[in-house]
């Protein structure tokens, strides 16, 4: 087989039996060596899954599509496969190999100086997003700030709007002086956050070089416009192009121009260009697994087209989206980009089904993922680095979010959420009995590039009989958790339950009939550009909504918290006491005096706390615990270290905790005050993530340790070696105790 023909494509019929029925609806059995050119011929041969077995106890038929390694540029529509639970259709990649569908075209046209170094080229298709050696350059913009150090998720690169700005019309306030950059804005690209929490895009209309305002066409209306939270800037006009790492594209004369991160010529460079919004389109399809697949600059739509052509029992495994969709901004268009979208339901009448496992959505512009459906799981994904410019609303309204849900019954499970722009992180607007459980959410609209906003909002209908649970939520000038509403229409009969929330907003309960049960809450970041009802409280159980200040929460139950500061919200600077029917056992006051080293995510309870007596806080006190919640994505290997990596522990410190490793039965110890000496110490088992010191610690020492993950005896994946400094100062009274 030549090395050309390894990158194309190859289908297996893989039958685990002894005796089957021959498959029915597909040519001659295809070898590894003789295959498909192209993924759609492939999709296209694909029919029922067999012929029923003799034996349906015993013997299973698979239909499996197997990709080779190599990059595939194809629009592909997958329609009308139905496996069933027994006899799945499998798209995955062969083997061990790491097939790339890619929505890129790679351009190899001849490069010329244009002027500095900035160099031109003419090209013969149209793109919309540029990658040079695979890293993403910025489109050509002002205030500059670049993918590349993701300073394009800082809103101190953004332009602030004046108080006298209207809508339809932006006067900059100077802070980065629109009227002294001498440039002319007319035509380019506005990306306008107007409207807190939505943000969008329109052509500047007219701007004169030295002037401090331009124009708009304003479809947007004046929903939560408020001149002194707008921010803005603009793109997509070569004369914004003024620093490595920029790129423009002139759709009229087909001509790209790049300065690349080092200045030099692109000829001796990967230049990639996107093309292409979706790779599989996907609809009439049940019981059709997707897996191990890398998605390069693309992704996929799959959706329910009618009562009788739907997707169910969808199963996403293993994919690794990165940069899988970007705005056509860079071609004058101003709508949203075109997400990854997943539909399961149609109407009323049809809702189906899917889930996505152990995934990584990464680098999006616009949501990372928007779907639909009941008892939908995500579980085990990672979405990091996603929706820097916030742009994904054509007209005002509810908001958008890094994942937006309409299901009921939601399974959202172990999925980590990091570092993404949007000012909510995980938004759910369907009918409810959702369960959102051991996730990690952390650094959500962490540059402010958006207004008001959640880690995990529910609307109204989404709070019925859900539950919040066991989550972490740190580090963002947002809510930790929200249920939203505005009286007389809020929600009712929503739990949160066990979580921690620490750096945050805090955690906003508006409704009735909720519970709020043994919540941990402190450290309270006041956002300027939130909705300022919370301010003063970390945990935040309102009485009343100044827009209809009518009571809520009578009905609530508030138990066994721990908060730094709590309260029912404030109106006109006056503070309401917490709402609730029951609030007992709820902890006021300082939590670090309570847990055992809350800035290094140690949770435990110390003993002698206040919290003992009552079960307060998110962790019961046992002096010897052996196994430690960690929310987030499992891992092939141990992670999410507690002391955090190269962090300063306490002298006082007498255990280790780590995130155990996906389907890992033991996890071995290694402990050390050198990388080169570190000691094994011991093997825990059973899910036990506790390991503790065999010696105190030396004060103003540094310390290393380690932990390998055992699946079996042959397959055993070596940690990361992390590292901890003990302070050199007094050990804290109440850890002596």
């Amino acid at each position: 087989m030549t090395r050309s023909l390894e990158r194309y494509l190859a289908i297996i019929v893989e039958r685990i039996t002894k005796r089957v029925h021959r498959v029915t609806g597909l040519p001659k059995p295809q070898e590894i060596s003789e295959p498909f050119l192209t993924i759609q011929a492939c999709v296209n041969a694909l029919s029922e899954p067999g012929d029923e077995c003799r034996n349906k106890v015993y013997y299973i038929c698979f239909i499996s599509v197997y990709l080779r390694s190599g990059r595939y540029h194809e629009d592909v529509t997958i329609h009308g496969k139905h496996g069933n639970k027994h006899h799945p259709i499998i798209i995955a990649a062969y083997q061990n190999e790491s097939p790339i569908i890619d929505g890129t075209v790679l351009l190899k046209p001849r490069w010329s100086r244009h002027k500095g170094r900035i160099f031109k080229a003419q090209i013969e298709t149209d793109i919309w997003q540029l990658f040079v050696d695979n890293i993403m350059m910025t489109n050509a913009r002002w205030p500059n700030a670049l993918w590349s150090d993701y300073t394009i998720f800082n809103n101190s690169f953004w332009a602030k709007s004046a108080l006298t700005s209207t809508p339809s019309k932006m006067i900059d306030n100077g802070d980065h002086d629109l009227a002294g950059s001498g440039i002319n804005a007319t035509d380019a690209m506005a990306i306008l956050n107007i409207g807190s929490f939505n943000t969008f895009v329109a052509r500047v209309r007219h701007h004169s070089k030295g002037s401090d305002y331009f124009t708009y066409k304003n479809t947007f209306h004046s929903d939560h416009f408020k001149p002194k939270l707008n921010q803005y800037f603009l793109e997509d006009k070569l004369e914004l192009l003024d620093q490595p790492g920029e790129w423009y594209y002139d759709e009229t004369s087909q001509t790209v121009y790049i300065w690349s991160l080092d200045g030099k010529n692109p000829k001796w460079k990967e230049v990639r260009g996107k093309n292409q919004s979706y790779a599989f389109t996907i609809t009439d399809c049940r019981h059709v697994v997707f897996e191990n697949l890398n998605f390069f600059a693309t992704t996929l739509h799959a959706y329910t087209e009618s009562t009788t052509e739907f997707i169910d029992q969808l199963q996403f495994n293993s994919l690794n989206f990165s940069f899988p969709s970007y705005s056509k901004r860079m071609l004058g268009d101003p709508k949203p980009p075109m997400w990854t979208k997943i539909f399961a339901n149609k109407g009323r009448y049809v809702m189906k089904t899917f889930k996505m496992f152990n995934c990584t959505l990464y680098g999006t512009d616009g949501a990372a993922l928007q779907y639909s459906g009941i008892n939908v799981t995500l579980e085990n994904n990672l979405f990091k680095y996603n929706d820097w410019s916030g742009a994904m609303m054509s007209q005002s309204g509810g908001g958008m979010g890094t994942i937006v849900s309409y299901g009921t019954g939601d399974k959202f499970v172990r999925n980590t959420l990091e570092y993404n722009g949007a000012s909510v992180g995980y938004r759910l607007n369907g009918l409810g009995k959702s369960r959102v459980e051991l996730n990690h959410f952390h650094h959500q609209c962490w540059g402010r590039i958006q207004n008001d906003g959640s880690h995990v909002q529910a609307q109204v209908k989404a709070q019925t009989n859900t539950s919040f649970v066991q989550n972490w939520i740190h580090n963002s000038p947002k809510y930790a958790l929200r249920f939203d509403g505005e009286p007389p229409n809020v929600g009712k009969y929503g739990t949160m339950s066990q979580n921690v929330a620490m750096k945050t907003n805090g955690i906003m309960v508006k409704g009735d009939y909720h519970q709020v049960l043994n919540n941990l809450a402190l450290d309270k970041y006041n956002d300027e550009g939130g909705d300022r009802q919370g301010n003063g409280c970390v945990l935040c159980v309102l009485r009343y909504v100044r827009k209809n200040p009518v009571p809520i929460n009578n009905n609530t139950i508030v138990l066994r918290n721990g908060a730094q500061t709590a309260n029912g919200g404030k109106i006109k600077k006056k503070i309401f006491p917490l709402a609730g029917k029951v609030k007992k056992y709820n902890m006021i006051g300082n939590v670090r005096k309570q847990v055992v080293d809350a800035d290094n995510f140690d949770f435990r309870v110390v003993k002698n706390s206040d919290y003992i007596e009552n079960n307060v806080g998110a962790y019961k006190y046992e002096p010897k615990m052996i196994k430690y919640w960690i929310p987030g994505q499992l891992m092939y290997k141990a992670s999410t270290p507690v002391p955090p990596n190269n962090s300063t522990v306490k002298p006082s410190r007498d255990a280790l905790m780590w995130l155990n490793a996906y389907g890992a039965k033991k996890h071995r110890v290694y402990f050390g005050k050198s990388t080169r000496a570190l000691k094994y110490e011991e093997t825990l088992s059973d899910g036990s993530n506790v390991f503790y010191l065999k010696e105190s610690l030396e004060p103003d020492q540094r310390y290393y340790w380690r932990v390998d993950a055992e699946l079996s005896p042959n397959e055993i994946y070596q940690g990361d070696a992390w590292n901890f400094n003990v302070d050199a100062f007094i050990v804290d009274s109440l850890d002596q105790k």
